[in-house]
């Protein structure tokens, strides 16, 4: 016994002195604090462990007194080091992780670890013990099959925290001694890296609110978790500290984007569907984010009723300013805001009228909100039955009183219309089969086939989707004559889009050649009218942002060029059922003054995911437009939900100006939308898929521009959304001062 007391007992660290693992446990911590350092890990990881674990030690501190002594062991240890026995603790866990739980202990002689270039691991841990203390001089504690080469080497085996098969295994590899087995798990680690990195942070309720925002959307469209879901998120970043908070709206948004956005891997590209969605998703979270640290320092216990009811609104105020700025900042990308889940709930979006789609944005987080504090009353003073009531009260009966509003102002007493008959062709064109060149003509041929099938019913225009062309139609005499003559043959108009392009001054200058997606008017006499070109430029799809200055971005895309930016919006004009009246389109002049043929329609081209900018809409939507018409190609995401996302974000632009929307797309969701917002048609084939080629004729009938009032929002636009960047902005500065005081 005397001689084995000389023996120096050497302890692992992760597992055996504690029940966890110091690298999980620096892990959880640093993606708490950071939720996108996961980027900067796995790049560490690709270096060794060692390195991980160095980096994850200079950015991570973990409190010794929050770990789980493995208290039995511990004892033992303690007996042995009163008996005079040299305990030396040897890790796989960096050198800056393992001296503060030694120190902590206080019972070891010495300690070796990691030190960034060696992972002291196994066959390295090993080979360092025989060196000091030669072969078979130490006695070794561990626990798990990474230690087995350890034991090898050792004279006895110290079994800690361990399972029956490990155990077994040991005493093949050496005499074994005394074992500390009991209360072992194989989900301890697993639990405590989880409990930290989803439960503390809020993570896990965070992501759950993301989820749940995200079947608010279509296709599942279960609108009410829409009015839940914030709350959920406001209770996951309750009373942690600003960037806490943060980073929890971050990992919801995260969440929900990831979720909302599945359709962007159905690009049938390799390797850049899968960067875009993480980043484009990444990006949309920070304004989730920005929400959750706005609102989360609002302290319940000592606050008034009408405190909470200001900080309700005011978070409401916050949301509604962050979904404006998401929609203007790097260009834009308004979808998905949270009205858009309430698009089948018509009476309540006619107040877009005049607030726009802000307004019930601004309703459902406010109720939201509300409903969250009635909770936290409710659990603060469980014996008062009906606390509740005063918090939901006014956001409901504003909701309420918006709702029965709006239905009365739908049902009013129609407004004098006359029908127009618009045509629409879907060709469901896969995306794929529009970038073979082999496959042009052949789609092309379908195209018109499809149109002249069409075209045996009664209408005033045909609709052709973006990307239906497969060339451009000033640039290709066949297309040119093909679609002209379309026109000429059966007096019937055809708006379409095609990429289009403006040649430089010069040869010299062909760099500087500016191509543009855009919409034309080929008129009943075969003549290409007029043009209009796209304002709203995709981005990554249809541009690459600051290319003169970080040229390197091309290498992210797909693209190979870009596209040009239209300037303005445009109207085109046709003529129902009589061509033989004259048709003046793009007027500048009032029809009241010119004196408007009856049968003269004006309508408004939107391409691609314009009808999604509020801005857009009512830019397009002048005091002389009949319609608004938006042609998409919504094909690059297969069958999916995007198309039905397209839509709900469309509805909107029809309500807030009070002008019908036809959509004619691709692959769907071709339809009309009316100035209320309802979905009146929508094409399916034989089967029912809204994805499936066709055709539809709508008529749709349209009120007079000069018959018709306009709307509100139409006259002063974003008033409302502005407002609200007032008041949280006011916000924001009473927030500062109260820190500063």
């Amino acid at each position: 016994m005397a001689d084995a007391k000389k023996i120096p007992l050497v302890v692992d660290l992760d597992g055996t002195l504690i029940r966890t693992d110091m690298m999980w446990e620096s892990l959880s911590r640093l993606l708490r604090q950071n939720p996108f350092a996961i980027f900067q890990i796995l790049f560490w990881w690709t270096r060794g462990r060692a390195m991980l674990k160095q980096k994850l030690a200079a950015r991570v501190t973990v409190d010794p007194a929050a770990l789980p002594l493995n208290e039995k062991f511990l004892a033992w240890l303690r007996e042995e080091k009163n008996s005079g026995r040299k305990i030396i603790l040897a890790t796989a866990s960096d050198l800056k992780m393992a001296q503060p739980i030694a120190e902590r202990v206080g019972l070891f002689d010495e300690v070796l670890a990691s030190d960034g270039k060696t992972n002291l691991r196994s066959e390295n841990k090993l080979r360092a013990l025989t060196e000091k203390f030669g072969e078979r001089g130490f006695d070794y504690a561990g626990n798990s099959a990474a230690d087995f080469a350890v034991w090898r080497g050792s004279r006895q085996a110290v079994v800690v925290n361990a399972s029956p098969a490990v155990l077994r295994e040991a005493a093949k590899c050496t005499q074994l001694g005394p074992t500390f087995c009991e209360g072992f798990s194989h989900f301890t680690v697993a639990k405590s890296v989880a409990t930290e990195l989803f439960w503390r942070s809020g993570y896990l309720i965070a992501m759950f609110a993301g989820l749940l925002l995200a079947v608010a959307f279509p296709k599942f469209s279960f609108a009410g978790f829409a009015w839940i879901a914030p709350a959920v998120l406001a209770y996951a970043a309750h009373q942690k500290s600003g960037a806490d908070a943060f980073r929890v709206g971050c990992v919801g948004g995260f969440t929900f984007w990831l979720a909302s956005l599945y359709w962007l891997l159905l690009i049938p590209v390799a390797g850049f569907p899968v960067l875009g969605w993480v980043l484009l998703s990444a990006y949309c979270s920070l304004f989730f984010g920005a929400w959750t640290w706005l609102i989360a320092n609002f302290k319940f216990g000592t606050s008034s009723w009408f405190s909470r009811a200001r900080w309700a609104i005011g978070g409401a105020a916050a949301w509604t300013a962050l979904e404006l700025a998401r929609g203007w900042f790097l260009t834009g990308f308004p979808w998905s805001f949270l009205a858009c889940s309430q698009y089948k709930l018509v009476p309540l979006l006619q107040i877009s009228a005049v607030t726009g789609v802000f307004g019930v944005s601004f309703l459902v987080i406010w109720f939201s909100l509300a409903l969250f504090s009635a909770t936290q009353m409710i659990l603060q003073n469980p014996n008062r039955k009906f606390v509740w009531q005063a918090e939901i009260f006014l956001p409901l009966t504003t909701v309420l009183l918006c709702y029965l509003g709006g239905f009365f102002w739908m049902n009013r007493a129609p407004s004098q219309t006359y029908p127009v008959r618009l045509t629409s062709i879907q060709p469901s064109v896969p995306q794929s089969l529009i970038w073979s060149a082999s496959a042009d003509d052949q789609r092309f041929a379908d195209l018109l086939a499809r149109s002249r099938q069409a075209l045996t019913n009664r209408t005033d225009i045909l609709l052709w989707p973006e990307a239906a062309l497969p060339r451009m139609i000033r640039y290709d005499d066949a297309t040119l004559r093909a679609v002209t003559n379309l026109a000429y043959t059966t007096g019937i108009p055809i708006l379409l889009a095609s990429d289009d392009a403006e040649p430089a001054k010069s040869p010299a200058k062909a760099s500087e050649t500016a191509y543009y997606n855009a919409a034309f008017l080929i008129n009943e006499s075969g003549q290409l009218s007029d043009r209009y070109c796209k304002q709203k430029l995709v981005i990554f799809g249809e541009y690459v942002p600051l290319l003169k200055w970080l040229p390197f971005l091309k290498w992210f895309t797909p693209i190979e060029g870009g596209f040009t930016p239209g300037t303005k919006p445009a109207t085109f004009g046709f003529l129902r059922e009589n061509n033989e009246l004259e048709l003046r389109a793009r007027r500048t002049v009032p029809y009241k003054a010119i004196g408007k043929p009856h049968n003269a329609v004006l309508v408004a081209p939107l391409i691609c995911f314009e009808d999604t900018f509020p801005n857009s809409g009512r830019a397009a939507a002048n005091r002389d437009v009949d319609l608004l018409i938006n042609l998409t190609n919504d094909g690059w995401f297969g069958d999916s939900a995007e198309q039905w996302q397209h839509l709900a974000n469309s509805v909107f632009r029809a309500v807030e100006n009070g002008v019908p929307l036809v959509r004619c797309c691709n692959n769907g969701i071709t339809c009309w939308v009316d100035a209320h917002g309802r979905v009146q048609q929508i094409f399916r084939d034989a089967s029912g898929s809204e994805y499936k080629p066709g055709a539809i004729t709508f008529e749709i009938p349209v009120t007079d521009a000069f018959e018709r009032p306009g709307t509100f929002y139409h006259r002063h636009g974003n008033w409302f959304a502005w407002g609200c960047v007032g008041l949280t902005l006011l916000g924001l500065i009473r927030r500062w001062k109260q820190k500063t005081i």
